[in-house]
């Protein structure tokens, strides 16, 4: 038998049927209530929590939903559902319906088998790790008292939420610039919730496009994950016609990856650094918070304007936090992931492709001719398996190994595992938070460095079995 899972700062990830069943997604979501209710009041007097609701497109949404829905009203606890959405919509939902919370029924770019629940706060933010402790304590407590047929929650349908998201998303921006410029763009869609909302967008902003992967049907017809890998798709597309920009979505659209005009596939790394980039150079500017494994073009830019960078672990709600300590507006993660806190408190695709869409309108040249204004990195990805504790010891160990082989180390970061920057360059390896395996991500200018750093896998892997 599968052992039971807990809602982690990651979200209650599992396989359906295996680790994701009825049963947990009860446990969880009864100690969620709890969370709810000792939030629930409003002028001195008790009200019944109101949450929004939303999933993304793969097959057991359906069913998880209804579920969700359903344990929610039985718990006392009104929803709105918003059927198929963009995490990013859902979380702005939250933050600007004036919500005590939500629910995000996805497991982002997890393969199709598995599904998740992302829970929400009042105010657009995913649960720091104080109310994941909190919500942890209430799960296997006994209920003493289900609400009675008088204060069983309602549920409404909410049909327009993607309008409300693009509406105020486009405060921030120059529409008529945009629409001037006479954009096309190609789009990879996932077969998901990026579909609900991207063509609207698009057609608001005169912005003409080609896609691929754009049917909902339950399934996903590529990897979920934007990557190198799953990029080659659309490149391929785009080859073959002229296009100003690609744009590559995972499954529930919170992180999105950037091709450029020739179909170029390059790092996700490049929607943070162009995003940003534009940023400082265009618009309001300001430091940045990113996390550990992001790419160094983001320092590079920040000390070109002025700017400072901030680290922290990686996870979402580590750079939202860390975002809120130091005042900045402006984060995100090298993944494809843009946080900008004049329109949401999580990562947000609506906002970063609209940052580059007006980045091209202003610039008025090829994207690459843009990014050829930035540092070009390398930067390489590993992961392998492990079963064991990445403690302390290894930590050590992976210090003896980088100074032995004559690495350069100025700086050593262990807020989450361990982050070994050297000249123009750095090797960030940690526990991965939603698999069992120890994640290698290395950069550097010099291919020598890279190649250097490639050499100490197989030590590393012994390392940390």
């Amino acid at each position: 038998m599968e052992p039971k899972i807990k809602y982690n700062i990651s979200g209650l990830r599992g396989v359906v049927g295996k680790t994701f069943t009825p049963p947990v997604l009860m446990d969880n979501l009864i100690a969620f209530s709890r969370y709810l209710e000792k939030r629930g009041y409003h002028k001195g007097e008790k009200r019944r929590p109101k949450v929004f609701v939303g999933r993304d497109a793969r097959a057991s949404g359906e069913a998880a939903s209804a579920y969700v829905i359903g344990l929610l009203n039985l718990l006392g606890i009104d929803v709105d559902f918003g059927g198929i959405l963009p995490t990013p919509t859902i979380l702005y939902t939250v933050k600007n319906g004036g919500y005590d919370g939500g629910v995000a029924i996805t497991a982002s770019h997890n393969p199709i088998e598995y599904n998740a629940l992302k829970l929400a706060k009042f105010g657009g933010y995913f649960l720091f790790p104080v109310d994941v402790e909190e919500i942890s304590s209430y799960i296997d407590m006994p209920v003493l008292n289900f609400p009675t047929y008088e204060s069983i929650g309602t549920t409404k349908l909410i049909s327009d939420a993607w309008q409300f998201h693009i509406d105020n998303a486009l405060k921030n921006f120059d529409k008529d610039i945009i629409k001037k410029a006479n954009l096309k763009v190609a789009v990879d869609f996932c077969n998901s919730t990026a579909k609900i909302v991207f063509p609207h967008l698009f057609d608001m902003l005169d912005v003409s496009y080609k896609s691929i992967f754009d049917s909902i049907n339950g399934t996903f017809e590529r990897v979920a994950e934007p990557n190198f890998e799953t990029m080659q798709y659309l490149s391929k597309i785009m080859q073959k016609e002229k296009f100003d920009a690609g744009f590559v979505f995972d499954p529930d659209a919170d992180r999105v990856a950037v091709l450029f005009e020739d179909g170029k596939v390059v790092s996700e790394e490049y929607t943070l650094a162009l995003s940003y980039y534009h940023f400082c150079k265009n618009k309001a500017g300001g430091d940045l918070v990113v996390n550990l494994s992001t790419s160094s073009m983001v320092k590079w830019i920040a000390q070109r304007f002025g700017y400072n960078v901030y680290y922290s672990p990686v996870g979402e709600i580590n750079v939202t936090m860390k975002m809120l300590e130091k005042k900045a507006v402006f984060g995100g993660e090298g993944n494809g992931g843009v946080i900008y806190f004049p329109v949401s408190n999580s990562r947000d695709t609506v906002v970063a492709v609209l940052f580059i869409l007006e980045l091209l309108a202003i610039e008025k040249c090829r994207l690459s001719t843009i990014a050829e204004q930035i540092p070009q990195m390398i930067m390489r990805k590993q992961k392998f398996e492990t079963t064991g504790k990445f403690d302390s010891a290894k930590i050590e160990k992976i210090k003896y190994l980088f100074t032995d082989h004559g690495f350069n180390i100025q700086e050593i970061n262990e807020t989450d595992g361990i982050r070994l920057d050297f000249e123009n360059g750095f090797c960030h390896i940690r526990s991965s938070n939603t698999e069992p395996v120890i994640r290698v991500i290395y950069e550097a200018q010099d291919k020598n460095i890279i190649e250097k750093i490639e050499d100490l896998i197989p030590d590393l892997k012994n390392i940390c079995k």
